[in-house]
């Protein structure tokens, strides 16, 4: 009897904890979009929407200049309100390409890299690339939004 009492004491306290697993966390909405720079769309590069607090979403620039956000889970969007939008893309051109594993970092710190100094090239203007001198803003509301976005 005590077992039993036991037992269902345990699977009373499960259900509860199943019941309270709804989510921690602020409401977002699906935000999808596309990027374009002087009228082609942008590639590669990721995306972020930034609010006045709280956790910022994020998504990669896919080959046909779209993208989908995500804050807390794949695909969610972004918190509901206004946010500061950021843009990069951007390439590293010449010297030495990083080391794929811990054994080619060791080989090549002992060499001197012969293609010199790589250089970051920014396929976009970079001022869209940082939230202080991102001129761009969105807002994100309950429902589906989309936010395209044609850079100059």
């Amino acid at each position: 009897m005590m077992i039993q009492a036991r037992y269902d004491l345990i699977v009373l306290m499960a259900g509860l904890l199943v019941g309270c697993g709804g989510s921690d966390h602020e409401q977002t909405a699906p935000v999808t979009g596309k990027i374009t720079f002087q009228g082609a769309p942008v590639t590669k590069g990721r995306i972020a929407f930034y609010p006045p607090k709280g956790r910022p979403a994020m998504g990669a620039i896919q080959s046909d200049g779209t993208y989908s956000l995500t804050t807390f889970d794949q695909g969610d969007g972004a918190l509901l309100g206004k946010h500061r939008v950021t843009i990069t893309v951007n390439e590293t051109v010449g010297g030495q390409p990083p080391p794929a594993s811990f054994e080619e970092e060791i080989k090549q710190a002992g060499k001197t890299a012969s293609s010199g100094v790589a250089k970051v090239v920014w396929l976009v203007p970079q001022e869209y690339s940082n939230r202080k001198t991102s001129k761009l803003e969105a807002e994100v509301v309950s429902g589906d939004n989309t936010h395209d976005f044609n850079l100059d």
